[in-house]
């Protein structure tokens, strides 16, 4: 129960993170591009968030060396690996730049990192 309670809390949060980051960088750099519906949202959040409770902490422990060298920096690039993979099972979102990769990863795993505080 706690398993599916904590996935379709990612699911909301993961739809709002990803609505947050078009809003924030159409503005800024016109560069993140989520053309779906809104059945293609929940469907990319859901990807999202399962990739987040399945798949995060087994690259976690595969790299948990080059965590520990770069003091937690490579989290980042793992946070990348799994929005990347989002984009190719989901390919409604379109994301141009670097700077913006690693900016909407830093922001969706904010927004993920709720679903572990709320109970």
């Amino acid at each position: 129960m706690n398993f599916l309670k904590k996935l379709l809390l990612g699911i909301a949060l993961n739809s709002l993170a990803i609505l947050f980051c078009q809003r924030l960088f159409n503005e800024l750099f016109n560069d993140f591009y989520f053309q779906g519906t809104f059945i293609e949202l929940i469907l990319l959040a859901l990807v999202i968030s399962f990739l987040n409770l399945l798949i995060k902490p087994i690259l976690r422990l595969v790299f948990l060396p080059l965590i520990w060298i770069t003091l937690g920096l490579f989290s980042l690039i793992i946070n990348i690996i799994i929005l990347k993979t989002a984009t190719v099972f989901m390919p409604v979102l379109t994301i141009q730049l670097p700077l913006t990769w690693l900016i909407s990863s830093i922001i969706i795993s904010i927004f993920n990192s709720l679903t572990y505080k709320i109970k």
